[in-house]
């Protein structure tokens, strides 16, 4: 079944103590991509995939979706264990960060699409239609253009990965592309058979061909990118640092401002997916690491408070 144009289908997870902050998720997505005044007004779907979240707090989100015109699904997963054996292996996270892999047996066969973003610190800030429904090309990911441009213009395969330790734990531990916001091909996964069997013998087989023990990979986005090398598509490739549907705001500093003792420069154009990557998330921000912001980095933080004023606080 071809994908409508206007119906976009997000899915996240999480558990109860980063449900609260969904709700600022969701008011920016209904902001910027149900406003009447759109050009295009799309029928937005939220499905979030959880383990462990209050029944009342899941009925606290359903009523709010509802206020803001969102399709709200809750997808309970209550096989953990498989999800939390590729968590040990994948550093700080927990095993939510993984039930985005198998989200192509739980949602409906009509959703072959589907955008996957980090609970709770990504908000939608701008229509993104031309990322949503670009042309997967017969990959199984898009993803925004890696920001360490290890794809540069070379094939990498999954043979890369087995064959060359150096390459295998650098992909591993920093990923292809950050995975705070990516799409996902059901169509293609479900035809390919992608299991969850397959991620947990990829990690038993990189766990066979590491020395050290402790984290294999960063994440899911390390998984992903060891699992679907080859398989991704690179959203604005060839163009160095285009990254509008996954901003990581923390990548980009006042070009006054120096990292690593080197200039940085503001992007040259205008971010639709914000993601507040990194240790310094806006909900717990501190008045000591306020100061280490730069001008434009506070921007950002600052749309983000502005939606959370916006959240009633009986919710």
């Amino acid at each position: 079944m071809a994908t409508s144009k206007t119906r976009i289908n997000i899915i996240s997870s999480c558990d109860e103590n980063y449900a609260r902050y969904v709700f600022v998720q969701l008011l920016s997505m209904a902001d910027n991509l149900l406003d009447p005044n759109m050009s295009t007004v799309y029928e937005l779907h939220y499905y979030l995939f959880y383990s462990d979240i209050k029944d009342d707090t899941l009925e606290c989100l359903h009523r709010y979706c509802d206020t803001l015109s969102i399709v709200f699904h809750g997808i309970l997963i209550t096989e953990v264990e498989p999800y939390a054996e590729l968590a040990s292996r994948g550093g700080i996270w927990g095993a939510e960060a993984y039930f985005s892999l198998e989200c192509h047996h739980y949602l409906p066969q009509e959703v072959d699409r589907v955008l996957y973003i980090d609970a709770a610190d990504v908000l939608i800030v701008g229509d993104i239609g031309e990322y949503y429904f670009s042309d997967f090309e017969d990959n199984m990911i898009i993803a925004s253009n890696s920001f360490h441009r290890l794809d540069g213009d070379i094939p990498f395969s999954q043979q890369d990965i087995l064959s060359d330790e150096k390459f295998r734990k650098k992909i591993m531990m920093e990923g292809l592309f950050n995975s705070g916001s990516y799409m996902l091909s059901l169509e293609k996964m479900r035809r390919d058979h992608v299991s969850l069997n397959d991620y947990l013998a990829l990690k038993d087989m990189l766990d066979s061909l590491c020395s050290d023990k402790r984290d294999l990979y960063l994440g899911d986005q390390g998984l992903l990118s060891a699992a679907f090398i080859g398989n991704i598509k690179y959203f604005g490739y060839p163009q160095p640092g285009y990254e509008p549907f996954n901003f990581c705001v923390w990548f980009f500093y006042d070009e006054a401002e120096l990292r690593d003792g080197k200039p940085w420069h503001n992007p040259t154009y205008i971010p639709k997916i914000l993601h507040f990557a990194g240790y310094s998330k806006p909900w717990n921000l501190t008045s000591e690491r306020e100061k280490w912001l730069g001008p434009v980095q506070w921007s950002f933080f600052k749309i983000y408070k502005l939606y959370a004023a916006r959240v009633p606080h009986d919710i």
